[in-house]
């Protein structure tokens, strides 16, 4: 399996609130730690679910690693920010290289 995208993988930090308590909020903004990997990246499909005064396009995506990686983490790949859907799946065949495929989604509009 070729890989041929550079990926960033965004790590979310959770966000305290005013009493230092945590909270249900993860936050992806540039002090969540990011690290490289090569994956990749294939489209799966796109939708736009029509809801009243909006009109978004929600496009999946299959991708393909063997760096691991994990639920609630966001990929960013040409300026797109992706989030991870569910835990990714860990393929480990005997013998082999252990790989990892995740399933992937954007929202627009």
């Amino acid at each position: 399996m070729q890989l041929s995208h550079r990926l960033v993988v965004v790590s979310p930090i959770e966000v305290t609130d005013e009493y230092d308590n945590p909270t249900a909020s993860l936050e992806y903004g540039p002090s969540a730690p990011r690290r490289e990997i090569w994956g990749q990246l294939q489209p799966a499909g796109s939708r736009d679910d029509p809801q009243p005064g909006r009109q978004p396009v929600i496009s999946t995506w299959r991708l393909f690693t063997f760096s691991p990686i994990h639920a609630r983490e966001r990929i960013e790949w040409q300026g797109r920010a992706l989030d991870v859907q569910g835990e990714p799946d860990a393929w480990a065949p005997r013998p082999g290289r252990t790989h990892y495929e995740a399933k992937l989604s954007t929202v627009e509009g």
